[in-house]
């Protein structure tokens, strides 16, 4: 590795939040590791991994292909496909093992047609939509499905499940009306069809909400990585961030006052200054959004981005630290010293949430996985 921009995700972090997820849990309760994305740009079949060690019951997947990595890395647990798939998808599900997720009675047809003429029974979960108005069956739907249930001996219904809309938001509603439809929809079900495994929580509804019947799988996604799903949760479990972000220092220059730095001059020096080039921009997943306005952490102190972010390299005023040299750490998200950014503190600079901040971290910045 020549360039000293690179990511380091810490597998005690994962063990330690997945045990602080495991309190949250009612008896009988297990958890899904929601490793999508790429395990939300840190790493799926890792991430998968270390959850399997710690005991987690199932990895979640929204491709196909996702899933294939799993099992090809080696991950043993069972694997649920939550996302849509298309029909090309159909011969995958047994080669893989790959439990897939019927949205709709179309999908719900397509592979019971698959499965009988392969002839053999395929495991599937059931979503519907309780209030998140996006992929799932709708109530009419879900009846109609069971009343022609016996013309799908081909499928067999382990799991029945929804998904919040708004639970990370601190309030009770409409949260709370989701899961009164989920439950009713369970409990209106023939004793025939009941299934294994229900689940509607994500990591903000197995934080909050123990007072309602919630189900006994928990899809754990973004806490799983040491992320909270919002600042409004009103149950905060005491999670690591997983992931540290760092670079180095590769030039620093002194300049006069009323000096332009970077594209567009947006940012000029006011006094005599002495700037700081970093080797890492948006093309690294440092957005563009955090010119002029985030921090980084060198030799443990906050020190801010001035001028646009480039490509891939960031300008960082240092004037007031004198101590700063050439190849010195840089700290983007995680912690140096006392000091710690947080991949949420950045996307509130940027105007969207933390997800996308980790998801956005490039594949050209290598992960070393410590521990």
């Amino acid at each position: 590795m020549l360039r000293k921009t690179y990511i380091e995700i810490s597998r005690q972090s994962f063990c330690h939040n997945i045990a602080q997820f495991k309190k949250c849990l009612p008896p009988g309760g297990q958890l899904m590791a929601v490793v999508k994305a790429d395990g939300y740009g840190h790493g799926a079949v890792q991430t998968a991994l270390v959850a399997q060690a710690e005991g987690v019951a199932w990895a979640g997947v929204a491709l196909v292909e996702e899933g294939i990595e799993l099992r090809q890395g080696g991950v043993t647990l069972p694997i649920l496909v939550l996302g849509a798939w298309p029909k090309e998808a159909l011969p995958y599900f047994e080669q893989y093992q790959l439990t897939p997720t019927i949205h709709s009675p179309e999908s719900a047809r397509l592979l019971q047609d698959f499965a009988k003429a392969k002839g053999y029974q395929q495991p599937v979960h059931l979503k519907v939509d309780t209030g998140m108005g996006r992929i799932g069956f709708g109530p009419s739907q879900l009846f109609e499905f069971w009343e022609h249930f016996d013309s799908f001996d081909h499928l067999r219904v382990e799991g029945i499940d929804s998904h919040l809309a708004r639970a990370d938001e601190g309030l009770d509603e409409p949260t709370v009306t989701q899961f009164t439809r989920f439950n009713a929809l369970i409990e209106g079900m023939d004793a025939r069809f009941m299934p294994r495994w229900t689940h509607i929580a994500n990591s903000s509804g197995t934080c909050d909400f123990k007072d309602f019947e919630r189900g006994n799988l928990f899809r754990i996604g973004i806490g799983l990585y040491g992320q909270l799903p919002s600042a409004q949760l009103r149950n905060k479990p005491d999670l690591k961030q997983a992931i540290t972000f760092k670079t180095e220092v590769v030039q620093l220059r002194d300049f006069e006052v009323n000096s332009p730095i970077s594209y567009g001059g947006t940012w000029v020096t006011k006094r005599p200054s002495r700037i700081a080039c970093i080797a890492v921009g948006y093309g690294d997943g440092y957005s563009r959004a955090l010119s002029n306005r985030a921090q980084v952490l060198i030799r443990g102190q906050r020190m801010p981005v001035v001028g646009r972010v480039c490509m891939d390299l960031t300008l960082i005023d240092v004037t007031d630290f004198p101590e700063v040299c050439l190849g010195d750490q840089v700290v983007l998200i995680g912690r140096q010293g006392d000091e710690e950014i947080l991949a949420s503190e950045l996307a509130d600079i940027m105007g969207t949430i933390n997800y996308e901040v980790c998801c956005n971290l490039s594949k050209r910045v290598p992960r070393f996985y410590l521990g």
